[in-house]
């Protein structure tokens, strides 16, 4: 049956069976190398994501790597060493025991002027994450980097049946000269487009429910850090801005931070935002 063997005549019946024959082979062995090359790309781009998130997180000063009970007021001082990854954090059960029956709400004042929305549950890149009744979450970037961004002129988003983790770059936002990654906050898979101009990236169904939340900051914890984040923005506009306002004497950041204060150091501001540094 095939050229090769003993006693191989051609003809019309050899020919049409060896056609098909090697098309098929074909078909296979391409279908099988694109799922493998796009296997392989997906790994590595998994893979790098993730230890580039590691490299990151640990080139991150101190001050920007207080864990969140500190927030919370459980401890006094405490340095987050786990990627800010709660539901993996060998300590916080026991903390969260202990925080039991203390009111842990939001005090209803947002720091300085900032909208922290009650039903919003906050990442350190500065996104939020909104539950739905469906079971998937909104995702969006916060009030104070949506002020310090004002009008991007590009902005990347991932597409519906993307799959996204925790610490990958979910968007890029590009203005003028400047750009930055904004993370996921969770993982899971891109179920909606959204449209920055309205306030959101994407909708996600998460990979788990239960535990992508656990890692997130709500109420009066993250009102703590964003006092925090609004201190570390004044210094960092301050070093480069002739006239920053003081945020921290009662000064709010304009709906357009940019465009206020064009000579503060911008790309270091979105870096420092995003936790690139």
């Amino acid at each position: 049956m095939i050229p090769t063997a003993y006693e191989f005549h051609w003809d019309l019946g050899h020919i049409v069976f060896l056609g098909i024959f090697y098309c098929v082979i074909s078909v296979v062995t391409v279908a099988l190398g694109t799922a493998l090359y796009h296997w392989l790309k997906d790994l590595r781009d998994r893979r790098a994501s993730g230890i580039a998130w590691k490299e990151t997180f640990h080139d991150l000063p101190m001050e920007r790597r207080h864990c969140r009970h500190e927030f919370r007021g459980t401890v006094p001082s405490r340095i987050c060493d786990n990627d800010f990854d709660c539901a993996s954090c060998r300590l916080h059960e026991a903390f969260m025991a202990a925080e039991r029956g203390i009111d842990q709400e939001a005090c209803g004042t947002p720091p300085l002027g900032i909208d922290l929305p009650e039903h919003h549950f906050f990442h350190r890149g500065h996104t939020w994450v909104k539950p739905r009744a469906d079971g998937t979450v909104d995702i969006g970037l916060d009030d104070l980097m949506t002020r310090c961004i004002g009008r991007p002129d590009k902005v990347l988003l991932p597409e519906s049946g993307n799959e996204l983790e925790a610490g990958d770059r979910v968007a890029t936002v590009a203005r003028g000269p400047y750009e930055t990654r904004i993370l996921a906050p969770i993982s899971g898979k891109v179920v909606a487009e959204g449209d920055l101009v309205d306030g959101w990236l994407c909708r996600v169904q998460p990979s788990d429910p239960e535990l992508e939340l656990k890692h997130l900051l709500h109420g009066r914890e993250a009102e703590v850090w964003m006092l925090r984040e609004l201190e570390s923005l004044q210094r960092l506009v301050s070093s480069g801005a002739e006239e920053a306002t003081t945020l921290a004497d009662g000064g709010q950041p304009v709906p357009d931070m940019m465009q206020a204060y064009p000579d503060a150091d911008w790309d270091r501001i979105w870096a420092h935002l995003s936790l690139e540094v």
